[in-house]
C-alpha cells in the first residue's frame, strides 16, 4: 500500500516511517496500518495484486464514470411508476415460484420526491413494509395509515418464506452445463483454475443478466439492474475516491477492487466475454446483499426478495442474550416439510442447510439443487430462507428490518470502515467507528523469533505474533493488550532477559506491567509517533470535517465518507492521547526490578532499601 506509515526495520528498535511498496508480509518492514480483509479471499492468492491500488480505482472510476453502459447506474432516482412494476414483477415472480409473504406486507420505499411533475423513488430505499390493509395497492403511500390489532404485525409472526428455486448460488452455476456459465467454468476447470464459490456465482449472475426477458431471474435481475445502486467506494466517483486519500477506508476498497480485478485478469475472464465493470458489479451485489448463514465460502447466496430487508442495528432487542449480545441471524434455513418455528437455534438452522436434521425426500427425486428450470410449484423447493418478525408489533406503514449483524457480538462487529465497503453505509445510530491497526515486530530485531513466540504463548492478541492486529475505538481506551505488545516490541538491552525461555510461559504477565523506563517511554513513542503519522496522511483534519457534516447539500458519498473518517481519525487521535498521558506519567510508575526488590521484601513502602550491610558483616 502507499497510504500509511510504517514501521521501518532499519534497527532492532522500530521507528516510524514511510515506504510506498510495504504490503507483503515477507518484507522487511511491517505496517503501522490496517489489514484489509475479505473474510473468505486471501489477498495474495488466486488474483493478481495491483502495486499502485489507490491509483488503479481512481482509473477504474474514471472509465466506468465515463462510460455510456455503466452497469452500475449512478442515478439515484427512479420513477414511480417503474419501480412500482418493477417491484410488483418481483413479488408475483417470487409466489409464482412457492415463495410465500404475509398477506399483510408488501414492497415497498420509503423515499419519494417529485421532479418535473413526476414522481421520483430513491433507490436503495426499497424495502418490506407492513402496508396495513390487504386491499392496499403495491408500494401505496402510508401516510395517515390507522393501526388496529388486525393489521399490525407481531413478534414471531412469519414475514417471508423464499424457496430456494429462485436462489442464486454457485451451486447452479455449475448445474448451467450447457449455457454460456457452464461453459467457462469448465474452461477454469480444464485449466486447473479453482475458481471460489463467488467467482462461480458472479459469473453467473453476469451471464444471466445477458440473457435479459429470457432469464428465469429477469424480474429479480431487472430489479438489480435498474432500482438499485452500488453505494460502495468501489463504485464511486474520481472526485470521491481523491477525498478519502489517506484513509482506511481507502486502502480497503483498493484492496477489494485490486483483489477482483486480479482474479478477473487472472483467469482471462475478458475472453469469454465477461466485461470487467460487469464483473466487479456482480461482486459488489454478493458483498451488498448475500447474508449470514449464507454470505461466504462455498455457501455464498443471493437469496431474492430476503436481500429486501434493510439493515438496522438492534432491532430485536428481546432477544440480545447475556451482556446485550445475540447470538443468532435474524432468519433461518429450514426443509420443505419442516416447522420454520421450531428453528429457533443457531445450529439447528445450519446443521439444515448442511443436508443434517433429519432432511426430508426430496419432492422432485433430485439433489434438490433448485434448477433454474422455471418450473411454478411450491413442490420445487427443497429448502427455505425464512423471515420472522423481530419486533413486539410493526405498526401499519411502518418498515421492518433485519440486523445484518444479528449473529456477531456487538463488541464484535464489524468497523464503520468495513461496514461502508461491504453495504455503502454506516448505521446512523449504533456508530461503530474506529481504526484497525496492524503492528508488526522488525524482522531484523535479534529478538524477533522469540517476541513472536512469546505472542503465541500467550493467546491474547488477535493474529499472534505473525500478524498482531488491534481495534482503535473513538471513544474508548485501547485494548491493553496494546501497551502491552508495544513494551515487548521495545524490550532491548538490559530488559531482554524477560525473553529467556525460563519466562516464556509468562513473560505476557510480567509485561503486562510497566518493565523499565526507558522501555514505557519506547513503548509510548512508538505508539505516538504511529499515531500521529497516521493521521497525517488524511486531507483534512477532524475540526474540518466536522465543519462540512453542517453542509447542507452535501453528496451522499461525502457525507458517507466523512462519517467513517471521523471514526477513523478519532480513534487514532484517541489512541494518540492514551499514551502521550502514560508517557507523561513515567516517572512515577514503578518498574520490574522494583517490583521484584518489594516481592523480596528488599523494599520499604516508601521505595527504600531495607538491606542492612551491617547485618550481613554480624552474620
Amino acid at each position: 500500500m502507499t497510504l500509511f506509515p510504517l514501521l521501518s526495520s532499519s534497527s532492532s528498535s522500530p521507528r516510524v516511517s514511510h515506504n510506498n511498496n510495504c504490503r507483503s508480509s515477507s518484507s522487511s518492514s511491517r505496517c503501522f496500518s490496517s489489514k484489509s480483509s475479505f473474510s473468505t479471499l486471501s489477498r495474495g492468492k488466486g488474483g493478481k495484486i495491483h502495486q499502485n491500488q489507490y491509483s488503479t480505482i481512481a482509473t477504474r472510476a474514471t472509465r466506468s464514470n465515463d462510460s455510456n453502459n455503466n452497469i452500475n447506474n449512478n442515478s439515484k432516482y427512479i420513477e414511480k411508476a417503474k419501480v412500482q412494476d418493477l417491484l410488483s414483477n418481483l413479488e408475483r415472480w417470487l409466489r409464482e415460484n412457492g415463495s410465500e409473504m404475509n398477506e399483510k406486507c408488501e414492497f415497498g420505499f420509503s423515499s419519494m420526491m417529485e421532479e418535473d411533475n413526476t414522481l421520483m423513488i430513491r433507490k436503495n430505499t426499497c424495502g418490506i413494509f407492513n402496508r396495513g390493509s390487504k386491499s392496499s395497492s403495491t408500494s401505496s403511500s402510508r401516510s395517515n395509515i390507522s393501526s388496529d390489532d388486525n393489521t399490525s404485525i407481531k413478534k414471531n409472526e412469519s414475514i417471508l418464506k423464499v424457496g430456494d428455486s429462485v436462489w442464486m448460488t454457485a451451486e447452479k452455476a455449475r448445474e448451467d452445463a450447457d449455457g454460456k456459465c457452464g461453459k467457462i467454468l469448465k474452461r477454469l476447470a480444464a485449466q486447473g483454475e479453482a475458481a471460489p464459490a463467488w467467482v462461480e456465482l458472479s459469473v453467473y449472475l453476469v451471464c444471466e443478466l445477458e440473457k435479459g426477458e429470457s432469464s428465469f431471474y429477469a424480474p429479480y435481475l431487472s430489479y438489480l439492474r435498474e432500482a438499485t445502486v452500488l453505494e460502495s467506494p468501489l463504485f464511486w466517483s474520481t472526485e470521491d475516491v481523491n477525498a478519502i486519500a489517506g484513509s482506511q477506508l481507502l486502502d480497503d476498497a483498493a484492496g477489494y477492487d485490486s483483489y477482483v480485478r486480479g482474479t478477473y485478469e487472472s483467469l482471462n475472464l475478458s475472453n469469454d466475454g465477461v466485461p470487467e465493470d460487469t464483473f466487479l458489479w456482480a461482486f459488489g451485489i454478493l458483498r451488498s446483499r448475500a447474508q449470514q448463514p449464507m454470505r461466504d465460502g462455498s455457501e455464498v447466496t443471493l437469496v431474492p426478495g430476503l436481500d429486501m430487508l434493510n439493515h438496522k442495528a438492534r432491532y430485536s432487542e428481546n432477544d440480545f442474550g447475556v451482556g446485550g449480545k445475540k447470538k443468532k441471524p435474524d432468519w433461518q434455513v429450514y426443509e420443505a416439510g419442516m416447522d420454520d418455528g421450531a428453528m429457533d437455534s443457531p445450529m439447528a438452522a445450519i446443521t439444515n442447510l448442511f443436508g443434517g436434521g433429519g432432511k426430508k425426500e426430496d419432492a422432485r427425486g433430485s439433489s434438490g439443487s433448485g434448477k433454474s428450470s422455471g418450473a411454478k410449484s411450491e413442490n420445487n423447493n427443497i429448502k427455505f430462507a425464512s423471515f420472522r418478525a423481530q419486533q413486539d408489533t410493526i405498526q401499519p406503514g411502518e418498515e421492518i428490518f433485519m440486523d445484518y449483524y444479528a449473529s456477531i457480538n456487538f463488541d464484535e462487529r464489524p468497523l464503520d470502515g468495513k461496514t461502508c465497503v461491504d453495504y455503502g453505509f454506516v448505521d446512523p445510530v449504533e456508530r461503530n467507528g474506529g481504526y484497525e491497526l496492524r503492528i508488526g515486530i522488525p524482522e531484523n530485531d535479534p529478538n524477533r523469533d522469540d517476541k513472536i513466540d512469546i505472542c503465541d504463548v500467550s493467546q491474547q492478541i488477535i493474529g499472534g505474533g505473525d500478524d498482531p492486529t488491534f481495534y482503535l475505538k473513538a471513544y474508548e481506551d485501547p485494548d491493553p493488550n496494546l501497551r502491552v505488545f508495544s513494551r515487548l516490541l521495545n524490550i532491548q538491552g538490559s530488559d531482554a532477559f524477560l525473553l529467556e525461555a525460563l519466562f516464556r510461559n509468562n513473560a505476557w504477565e510480567l509485561i503486562s506491567e510497566p518493565v523499565s523506563k526507558e522501555n514505557e517511554t519506547q513503548a509510548c513513542e512508538t505508539m505516538i509517533a504511529g499515531c500521529k503519522d497516521a493521521l497525517l496522511q488524511y486531507e483534512t483534519s477532524i475540526e474540518q470535517d466536522e465543519d462540512m457534516l453542517s453542509i447542507q447539500d452535501i453528496s451522499d458519498e461525502k457525507l458517507l465518507s466523512i462519517r467513517v473518517l471521523l471514526g477513523e481519525k478519532k480513534a487514532l487521535r484517541n489512541t494518540l492521547r492514551y499514551f502521550e498521558t502514560i508517557r507523561a506519567s513515567v516517572d512515577r510508575l514503578e518498574y520490574y526490578q522494583e517490583r521484584r526488590l518489594r516481592q523480596l521484601n528488599l523494599l520499604d513502602e516508601d521505595g527504600s532499601s531495607t538491606y542492612d550491610p551491617f547485618n550481613d558483616f554480624i552474620a
